[in-house]
C-alpha cells in the first residue's frame, strides 16, 4: 500500500478520502486473501501497474450508475471493496464452495476476491503525456476486464506462480457476464464466474440509494 501511497503523493492526489477508502480495501479485500502467492500478484498488480484513476475516481464517469456514494471521490475504491464485503454470502450459497463445517473454501474465497479487486482497475484509460500518467474521469473502457487479466495473468500470476490462474483469470475477464463485448451464447461460465458477475451486478446497482438511504416510505 506505501507505494501506491508514494505514487498518489508524487501527483497531488493523497488525502484522507483516499487513505481511508485504500485502508478499507486493504481490510476487507487484500488481507483476506489467504494464499501468499495470490496476495502477493494483486499487490503487485495493484501497487506496480494499475492506474492511479481507479483510486481516486468515481465508479460511474457519468454518475447514472451506481450508488452516489460510489460516485465521490475514490468511489470505485469504495465499490470494489464493498463487493469484497458480500463475497461470503455468495460463496456460502452453494454447499460444492463449502467444507463439512459449512466453513467456506479459502480457495474458493481467494479467486473472488482476487478477481473482484483486479477486475474494474482499468475501467478508465491509463492515459501517459510526457512521460507523466494523466488522471481525468474520461470514458469507461469496456474492454476493461480483458485488459486487467490479461495483464495479470502474463506479468504477476507468472510472477508469483500463482495456483488458481485459469478461475481468477475468467473471472476477472468475464466479470461483465453477458455484456462483455465478444461474449456470445456459446460461452459459458463458471460458477465461480457467475458469482463475480453477480455480485459486480448487485453493487453496482444505482437502487441501492432506496435500500440504504434512511426513508420513510419507498415511493
Amino acid at each position: 500500500m506505501e507505494k501506491i501511497k508514494e505514487k498518489l503523493l508524487s501527483a497531488n492526489l493523497w488525502n484522507e478520502v483516499v487513505e481511508k477508502e485504500l485502508k478499507a480495501l486493504w481490510k476487507y479485500g487484500i488481507d483476506r486473501i489467504e494464499s501468499t502467492w495470490t496476495k502477493a500478484s494483486v499487490v503487485d498488480f495493484l501497487e506496480e501497474e494499475t492506474p492511479l484513476s481507479f483510486f481516486i475516481n468515481p465508479a460511474s464517469p457519468s454518475k447514472r450508475h451506481h450508488p452516489a456514494w460510489q460516485n465521490k471521490e475514490a468511489g470505485m475504491l469504495r465499490n470494489t471493496t464493498e463487493c469484497c464485503l458480500i463475497v461470503d454470502m455468495q460463496l456460502r450459497s452453494f454447499k460444492k464452495f463449502c467444507g463439512v463445517l459449512d466453513e467456506i473454501i479459502p480457495w474458493t474465497r481467494d479467486v473472488v476476491l482476487a478477481a473482484t479487486i483486479l477486475s474494474d482497475t482499468f475501467k478508465y484509460d491509463k492515459q501517459i503525456l510526457d512521460g507523466v500518467e494523466i488522471v481525468s474521469p474520461g470514458k469507461v473502457n469496456p474492454n476493461h476486464g480483458k485488459i486487467a487479466a490479461n495483464i495479470w495473468r502474463d506479468k504477476y500470476a507468472k510472477r508469483h506462480g500463482v495456483a488458481r490462474e485459469k478461475e481468477i483469470f475468467e473471472a476477472t475477464y468475464w466479470h461483465l457476464g453477458r455484456w462483455t463485448p465478444g461474449w456470445t451464447p456459446k460461452i459459458k461460465f463458471s460458477t465461480l464466474t457467475k458469482i463475480v458477475h453477480r455480485i459486480d451486478a448487485i453493487m453496482a446497482d444505482n437502487s441501492l440509494e432506496l435500500l440504504y438511504t434512511p426513508k420513510d416510505a419507498i415511493e
